[in-house]
């Protein structure tokens, strides 16, 4: 029997613009439902309930925004992922997260790679459904919209010292207990002193390692330059048998590298994502540019953002859910947390943290 298709709603004023994203969709064999109106995208979405909703510019009978405010807004169609497409420069403008009324940008001009890379996450949710990425600790899980969904391509960014590795620590053994296979590409430890770290938190990897459950991969890519990027690329990809792979951090590889080979990398990290991998990145604010950072938030599917603040006299680390698409409960939550040895992360209360 042949497989379905899966339906993608393309709600596209320009004619031009519609017929060449039509083109490519189709050869990607997705099945297409196409038109430039407004109200008639509204109609297309309640009937035919498609796995992705694309909404390009210039639309007879409604504006864009609309389009996806009113999706969002009508029960019948509030779960269905939007793409808007739009031009580079109306990027910095739009929202991501959960106030947005879309889910993700297409940047135009794009390519075929480019366009399937950006929405084979949201058709392949399917599934990945119920199944999600845990800490280990129900309460910080809960905070994170009830885990990560797996599929996903999340970015975990911060200052120095703000608690980062901690965190992607949390989730590789929450996710080794739930029985995944992992690797770890790490410019952070040594395997030796990745085992001493993380049973310092009470989270022993040892047997894990030993079973095989977990891969560890100095990451020394100094000399190579611009280069690294794709190094690293190709070195994930060969870890074909793995449901998981880390990279703490992602810095250390992308430093002097240009926009377009770092925006590529990630591309390709969601191009694994698409065909059924889960990868964490883990990434220091100072690392790249403000206009780097913000494309690259954009194609990630979750985004934690991590720093350390000053409350009276006290340091806090804070944990801010951005957003993560496809989560099971509410995201945008900030959660304040302390380093315990012995413990891990520990979540602070509110109170506990202005008193």
């Amino acid at each position: 029997m042949a497989r379905k298709k899966k339906t993608i709603l393309l709600v596209e004023g320009d004619h031009q613009s519609l017929e060449q994203t039509r083109e490519l969709l189709e050869k990607a064999e997705y099945e297409v439902v196409a038109t430039t109106d407004g109200i008639d995208g509204l109609r297309q979405a309640r009937k035919e309930q498609p796995q992705l909703v694309m909404v390009g510019l210039r639309l007879s009978g409604m504006e864009p925004n609309e389009v996806c405010q009113r999706l969002k807004a009508d029960a019948a169609t509030e779960d269905l992922p939007i793409i808007m497409i739009m031009t580079e420069d109306m990027l910095e403008d739009q929202m991501l997260g959960r106030e947005a009324d879309v889910d993700d940008y297409l940047i135009r001009p794009f390519t075929a790679l480019e366009l399937i890379t950006k929405i084979s996450p949201y058709t392949a949710r399917d599934e990945m459904t119920g199944r999600v990425i845990s800490t280990g600790s129900a309460e910080l899980d809960d905070k994170m919209g009830g885990g990560i969904p797996l599929g996903s391509l999340t970015l975990i960014e911060g200052s120095s010292g703000a608690g980062k590795s901690v965190l992607s620590q949390q989730m590789m053994h929450g996710s080794l207990q739930e029985g995944y296979k992992l690797a770890l590409f790490t410019s952070e430890n040594t395997v030796r002193s990745l085992i001493t770290q993380m049973q310092s938190l009470s989270l022993d990897i040892v047997h894990f390692l030993l079973l095989g459950r977990l891969r560890v991969y100095p990451i020394e890519v100094g000399h190579l330059s611009d280069g690294a990027p794709t190094a690293l690329l190709d070195a994930l990809r060969n870890e074909s048998d793995r449901d998981m792979i880390f990279v703490d951090s992602l810095t250390s590889a992308v430093g002097g590298c240009s926009l377009r080979d770092i925006l590529s990398y990630f591309e390709g990290c969601k191009r694994l994502c698409a065909d059924g991998k889960t990868l964490l990145v883990v990434l220091h604010s100072h690392g790249l540019s403000q206009e780097l950072t913000i494309r690259i938030r954009s194609i990630c599917d979750a985004h934690l953002r991590l720093r350390t603040e000053e409350v009276g006299q006290r340091l806090v680390k804070t944990l801010e859910v951005t957003k993560i698409r496809g989560a099971d409960k509410t995201t945008g939550n900030i959660v304040s947390f302390e380093v315990e040895p012995g413990w891990g992360m520990r979540i602070i209360p509110i109170t506990k943290v202005r008193g």
